[in-house]
């Protein structure tokens, strides 16, 4: 396994814990941490989740090179 291989699992294997703890919030399982409306958690997540996947486009460009 090369560095980029690692760092893109690893990358993704936290993208998928946001994923699903955007699912948690917005279905109602789980509530927003640190005094946040639910809007904001939701917010917040979408945005780290287009984070991450932006990372992991960089990471799959640079890795296929």
């Amino acid at each position: 396994m090369t560095y980029f291989s690692k760092g893109i699992e690893k990358t993704m294997l936290k993208r998928d814990r946001k994923a699903a703890l955007l699912e948690s919030v917005r279905t109602g399982r789980s509530e927003p941490l640190h005094g946040m409306t639910k809007d904001e958690a939701v917010t917040m997540l979408v945005q780290d989740i287009a984070d991450y996947d932006e990372i992991l486009a960089g990471l799959r460009r640079h890795y296929a090179t």
